[in-house]
């Protein structure tokens, strides 16, 4: 009978760390962080993970800042030089101290976390720095979208923006949308930039997200722009204060604040186009497309016609009456209206019976 192996002098290993972590690295980040004084072979036996394994991935950790140092800490005289400066110059960004330390930035951030972690800066400090960008000024991220009719054909476009300052994703966003009497997408992604650079209250460094190709090349210089110049203008003009930076997006694919603001410019269309259009198509004769419009707009239900004719055969003056019952009181109107035509007696109740119930 051959005799039981000995038991490791570190134990079984826990069944949990390495099931339940989401990646190897997060339980040797768990792991260290639960006891701080351990070894790395103890920890590399505990996690059944290769020495070599541990400690590269211990390395990488402490050099992000992700679990503190140990006693042996070689970053000691770098990390107290950073936290001189920032503590010096809080408003200093992460590239100002890299330059004068002569290190990369994704250093000085370890650094700066390892720091905070440590004690050595009061919480939130860095934090602050974060939100600030290398251009040393306030960090803000903005999407632009435009909706125009298919085709740029009849009907009004839409324009939104959304903006949200900081790096946090979960930071508020405001939201910004508007109309414009032209039926074409280039104008209202141009109209979208220049709103949403207006909105920004101080100069900040933008990060501005727009799926157009035609505005974000010439915004950047890569073409030149030889159409809507008067909103060119405008963009230049709300661009002077702000140091910008374009990127170009797949329309409505990869980038959630792409397709939020693609729902909101289409929610703003489609608002403008039920509540303006239908008066264009009243003006115009078109009768069913306006009542339908103020149909689905709530402002007409139970609409009924009745139509007759007076007058000599050859030239009759048609008769319409239209009826219809208010949302709001459940009183029925009427009018009636008259015309060389049907279709311009129903026309005229139609204007009469709109004034009547007093939609604007």
């Amino acid at each position: 009978m051959m005799p039981e192996p000995e038991e490791s002098p570190a134990g079984p290993v826990p069944p949990w760390q390495l099931e339940q972590a989401p990646s190897r690295s997060a339980a040797v980040i768990a792991a260290a962080t639960a006891e701080p004084d351990v070894t790395d072979e103890v920890l590399a036996e505990k996690l059944g993970v290769p020495l070599k394994q541990v400690r590269r991935l211990l390395w990488a950790a402490r050099r992000n800042g992700r679990i503190p140092p140990t006693a042996k800490d070689p970053d000691r005289g770098l990390r107290s030089a950073a936290v001189a400066i920032f503590m010096r110059v809080p408003d200093s960004s992460k590239q100002a101290i890299a330059d004068e330390l002569g290190i990369g930035k994704r250093r000085v951030y370890g650094l700066l976390r390892t720091a905070e972690l440590l004690g050595e800066i009061p919480p939130g400090m860095r934090t602050r720095m974060d939100q600030r960008s290398d251009c040393g000024l306030p960090l803000a991220f903005v999407w632009t979208d435009g909706s125009a009719p298919g085709g740029n054909r009849h009907g009004p476009s839409a324009w939104a923006a959304i903006i949200r300052w900081g790096a946090d994703p979960s930071a508020k966003v405001r939201k910004l949308g508007g109309r414009l009497p032209e039926p074409n997408s280039a104008r209202a992604e141009l109209a979208a930039a220049i709103h949403a650079l207006r909105a920004l209250h101080r100069p900040a460094c933008v990060t501005l997200h727009c799926d157009h190709d035609t505005v974000v090349d010439g915004a950047t210089g890569q073409a030149t722009p030889r159409a809507h110049l008067d909103l060119w203008d405008e963009l230049r003009e709300a661009s002077a204060s702000h140091h910008i930076t374009w990127l170009w997006v797949r329309a409505h694919r990869t980038s959630r604040g792409n397709r939020d603001a693609d729902s909101l410019a289409r929610a703003v269309r489609k608002d403008s186009r039920l509540r303006k259009s239908w008066r264009e198509d009243l003006r115009a004769g078109r009768v069913a497309n306006a009542v339908n419009h103020l149909v689905h707009i709530g402002r007409l239900r139970h609409l009924t016609w009745e139509f007759s004719t007076i007058g000599p055969l050859h030239r009759p003056t048609h008769i319409a009456t239209a009826a219809t019952v208010d949302n709001h009181i459940g009183e029925h109107f009427t009018a009636t209206g008259t015309g060389s035509s049907k279709a311009a007696a129903k026309t005229d109740a139609l204007t009469r019976l709109v004034a009547t119930l007093g939609i604007e």
